[in-house]
């Protein structure tokens, strides 16, 4: 197939408490007694969505959709208070414990590709395989890169973010947006929100749509739990998403990676250092698709890397 499957609606959905005050919303689509299939989101803080399960026959699978802690329908929204990435990790295992999940395949993009990997060198006797999209590395030469490095790629979006003041030294942007953001409310964020939000959608080749107040106040908790995680390199060691690869690789665990070649969000040229640890032919190069998921050829090589890894 060539095209997502229908959108449905969730079979059934979950509140689920976890520490720290959240609670955790969970959808789950396609067959309730299907092969299961864990779906994580990128971001951080981006939230869970239908279309995310459409990728996946929904008369074989039971795909489960979970919002991680303050991002999409999960509470409090953008809460950065007990959100880490360990803390990530162990809802994942509560999510399965608690909906009886046993081994599982796990699907993820970007930040959703960071955690599966993690997740899956912790439990690898619980995964039946990994689908990867776009890969984070969450390293300090990726955030550098997409915090003012791909500048001179992308000079008409960058231009926005110079009118506000942002520096252009190596390492400087990010601490300066931190400072920016924690000083700022919601009613006064409109003009970082949208420079950000054409920033990304310019490295991730997607067009940039118009914001409404709705948007800009939903992107301003997004980006604040972003650089929650960012600034801390995402609570996890340097290198600790390849070395967990290599963990995979030595208990031979199925992976397959799908890398659009012109992604600027999550470049080709880190997701090669990972090709470089795993089988040959475990990675599917896309031209001409960026950082959307939802881009034809990008559902099409998912979908062939999808069939590979899963034997449909």
């Amino acid at each position: 197939m060539t095209t997502l499957f229908p959108l449905a609606e969730a079979f059934r959905t979950h509140w689920l408490p976890v520490d720290g005050g959240h609670r955790l919303f969970v959808a789950e689509y396609g067959r309730p007694d299907g092969v299961p299939v864990v779906v994580l989101h990128g971001g951080p803080g981006s939230g869970g969505s239908p279309r995310l399960a459409g990728l996946f026959d929904p008369a074989r699978f039971r795909v489960i959709v979970p919002d991680q802690r303050g991002a999409g329908r999960s509470e409090p929204a953008g809460a950065t208070l007990a959100n880490t990435t360990a803390e990530l990790l162990g809802d994942i295992d509560l999510i399965c414990a608690v909906l009886g999940v046993g081994r599982c395949f796990v699907a993820g993009g970007s930040w959703g590709a960071t955690l599966g990997i993690l997740h899956a060198a912790q439990r690898p006797a619980q995964v039946r395989g990994l689908l990867l999209r776009n890969p984070f590395l969450a390293r300090a030469e990726d955030l550098a890169w997409f915090f003012g490095g791909a500048r001179q790629r992308h000079p008409e979006a960058w231009q926005r973010w110079a009118a506000l003041g942002a520096p252009e030294a190596e390492g400087a942007m990010l601490p300066w947006l931190a400072d920016v953001f924690a000083r700022l409310d919601a009613r006064q964020a409109g003009p970082w929100v949208q420079a950000w939000q054409r920033w990304e959608c310019a490295l991730a080749g997607v067009p940039a749509g118009t914001l409404g107040d709705a948007e800009v106040a939903a992107l301003f908790r997004r980006y604040r739990l972003q650089l929650h995680y960012f600034t801390q390199c995402c609570f996890v060691p340097p290198d600790a998403v390849l070395d967990a690869a290599d963990q995979l690789v030595a208990a031979r665990l199925p992976m397959r990676v799908v890398q659009g070649l012109a992604d600027d969000v999550c470049p080709p040229a880190a997701t090669r250092l990972l090709a470089a640890r795993l089988p040959a032919g475990a990675c599917r190069w896309v031209e001409g698709v960026g950082h959307d998921p939802f881009a034809p050829a990008m559902v099409a090589a998912s979908m062939a890397a999808w069939a590979e890894l899963s034997g449909e």
